[in-house]
């Protein structure tokens, strides 16, 4: 009878452990093209800062990022921006050598998002102007990839397919919703888009993004694999102003906001 009841007990326990894990979560994400944070000023870190903050961001996917390259100052930006954040995590995904350093994308997180492992993708250049990558973060309760797409219809169709194949190999069988986040260079009614949406859900609106003077062109978008959980989109904007800091001169894309709850 003792026994019985200790493993009535611990299967109690086990299904309270199953159902937090489960728990609903909700998230905002913020995916920012920030042109090596230098597109109008010797250093926006400061001023996609505070982008960051006033959005609520608790992630963040970044494109044109350099590290430690002279046209920089030869400055470690993902670490830079992580540590003006207070001691943010950060990813970064080298796409290429450029000037003494590396040039490429990167993913940056609040403390309390716990790392579980990160990766890059070396995307297929083919007939593109340069190597692109993808970075890769997997946290507890999701994972997040940052990517920017090159300019030419052959390579974003194979960099598609890179991608689709690599979320394929490793994430088909997870429970985990797989974001992505970028500057895709293609517009919504393109054929790379159309591709990705065979597999992928749009989350964020076709509303323009670049240039951020002026916006004309949607470029920048977040999708998502739900991977069998329910994601649903609470919020999402593509702001022109905040409160505490100048979109227009803090880099030449405008950021894209969204925040989802995971069930």
């Amino acid at each position: 009878m003792k026994l019985t009841r200790i493993i009535a007990a611990a299967c109690l326990l086990m299904g309270v452990f199953a159902c937090k894990s489960q728990e609903t979560k909700t998230i905002t994400l913020v995916q920012y093209n920030v042109g090596v944070f230098a597109k109008y000023d010797s250093s926006s870190v400061d001023a996609v800062k505070r982008a960051v903050l006033e959005m609520g961001a608790d992630a963040v996917t970044f494109n044109e990022v350099d590290s430690c390259t002279t046209r920089t100052g030869s400055v470690d930006q993902m670490a830079a921006f992580a540590e003006a954040m207070g001691g943010w995590n950060q990813h970064y995904a080298a796409a290429m050598p450029y000037k003494g350093g590396a040039y490429g994308v990167g993913v940056a997180a609040k403390p309390e998002l716990e790392v579980v492992r990160v990766d890059k993708i070396a995307l297929p250049k083919l007939d593109g102007r340069e190597p692109r990558a993808v970075a890769v973060v997997e946290y507890n309760d999701f994972v997040l990839c940052s990517t920017h797409l090159d300019l030419t219809l052959e390579s974003q169709l194979g960099q598609v397919a890179a991608i689709n194949q690599y979320v394929d190999s490793l994430y088909a069988d997870s429970t985990k919703p797989v974001f992505i986040g970028g500057d895709f260079n293609c517009f919504p009614d393109s054929e790379p888009i159309a591709e990705f949406q065979k597999t992928w859900t749009l989350l964020t609106p076709v509303t323009n993004s670049f240039p951020s003077h002026a916006p004309d062109r949607c470029i920048d978008y977040i999708f998502v694999r739900e991977n069998g959980r329910k994601v649903n989109v609470v919020a999402t904007s593509i702001p022109e102003t905040l409160e505490t800091a100048d979109l227009a001169t803090a880099s030449d894309h405008l950021p894209v906001a969204l925040t989802v709850t995971i069930e």
